[in-house]
């Protein structure tokens, strides 16, 4: 083949592959585009839904206010929490977030945990004024928040706002109008949970008085722990309020404060079992001794892959208190102690008045349960306060087992496991 016909057929294959590129490009860049719109269309039917939810929870917390009877009133908390859920879902679609964004999550999470807590007492006799006065301050502070995302998202319809994207968020693109999370983050961030006393998650809570440990003294504890000189740990965090500092060694990191070792971590990779789940458990017992924690109870354990997470509680008078528990987490592979959480026995142990007898606590049984064992416990409440209950641990007629915690104080289921 001469010269000229080679370099005519390497021409053409080098037009040929121009072409096809060209072609791939285009193809791709219309893909794109279908993308972005699609993207966007998301974006804004999010937002457009995330109006409608918050506008609807105002209207159900404003009912609030015209419940007289417990059906209605536990049909109202239902209502709340379902609307709440849905706010919550609908903001986390929106392709942004910023700290606003995040205040505003933990209203909406308020306001439906807060119906959530009364769901029980409310269906039996309705709300109290106090609590008609907290639906009516949260339906009002919804409602204002409401109007804030109508009002933006008309701005957003009529394109003096832009709905966020990765695209528009770059130093270098050119924007037409405000962004959406500059807008929320000017005008939504009063829109925070409220100071509200409750059972629940988002309740405030007293802080606890904790001790400052000195640094020297937890250096030399966890050096203990570790049988290294003191001078070899790395300090990689404290507390705040300098009540407990934490060590690094190794693979190991220990938190430590003025009573002693309360949490410890591990990163390494475990290897294959090589001992069983009894014999973890007696490594479990082996390090609850040489960490000096006494008088605890095992509650449960569980084989993880190559780890066995044990619970222990304390136990005073016969009474188990599951809400001050221990977590210890043995490796399988060598029996060392890979992590530890005693940061629940910190807590002041409570005060009970066991009200309601065991023989009472034995007819909250439901029928299809068999009764196999029944102890007392303490349990923690949504909102971290401590709850005596009877523990009925029970067999349906399946076999499977079916815990039911009855509340000592007033005769009520408290919580069922299954």
């Amino acid at each position: 083949m001469s010269k000229r016909k080679m370099k005519i057929l390497a021409a053409t294959y080098l037009t040929a592959l121009l072409t096809a590129l060209a072609l791939l490009a285009m193809v791709s860049y219309s893909h794109l585009q279908v993308y972005r719109r699609q993207a966007g269309y998301d974006a804004a039917r999010a937002f457009r839904q995330t109006v409608d939810a918050v506008d609807t929870l105002s209207a159900s917390l404003e009912k609030s206010l015209y419940a007289t009877d417990g059906g209605m009133c536990g049909e109202i908390c239902a209502e709340i929490c379902a609307d709440a859920r849905a706010a919550e879902t609908a903001l986390a679609a929106l392709p942004f977030s910023t700290l606003e964004h995040e205040q505003v999550k933990a209203f909406l999470g308020q306001c439906g945990d807060y119906a959530y807590t009364l769901c029980r007492e409310a269906a039996e006799q309705g709300f109290t004024d106090k609590q008609r006065k907290t639906m009516a301050a949260l339906s009002d502070k919804a409602g204002e928040l409401a109007d804030t995302l109508y009002a933006m998202r008309d701005e957003l319809s009529s394109g003096e706002l832009t709905m966020d994207s990765r695209e528009v968020r770059l130093v270098n693109t050119e924007r037409q109008g405000t962004l959406l999370s500059e807008a929320m983050g000017e005008a939504a961030g009063s829109f925070s949970a409220e100071a509200l006393r409750y059972d629940g998650v988002y309740s405030e809570q007293d802080k606890p008085f904790n001790e400052p440990a000195d640094e020297t003294k937890t250096r030399a504890a966890a050096a203990e722990y570790f049988g290294v000189p003191a001078e070899e740990l790395e300090l990689v965090g404290y507390y705040a309020d300098g009540s407990c500092n934490s060590y690094l060694c190794g693979t190991q990191t220990a938190c430590v404060t003025a009573k002693g070792l309360i949490r410890l971590t591990d990163s390494r990779l475990v290897g294959e079992p090589t001992l069983t789940v009894f014999e973890g458990r007696e490594r479990a017992e082996a390090w609850l001794e040489t960490l000096g924690y006494e008088g605890l109870s095992l509650c449960s354990s569980e084989q993880r892959g190559p780890l066995l997470l044990c619970r222990y509680a304390p136990v005073t008078d016969g009474v188990r208190a599951l809400d001050r528990s221990l977590r210890l987490t043995v490796a399988l592979d060598d029996g060392s102690l890979y992590a530890l959480n005693a940061v629940d026995l910190e807590r002041r142990e409570a005060n009970f008045a066991w009200t309601v007898s065991e023989s009472e606590a034995r007819a909250a049984v439901p029928e299809g349960l068999t009764l196999w064992q029944l102890g007392k416990v303490s349990v923690e409440s949504p909102g971290g306060r401590a709850v005596p209950c009877y523990e009925l641990i029970c067999f349906n007629r399946q076999g499977e087992t079916v815990t039911v915690y009855v509340n000592a104080e007033t005769g009520k289921q408290q919580e069922i496991i299954i």
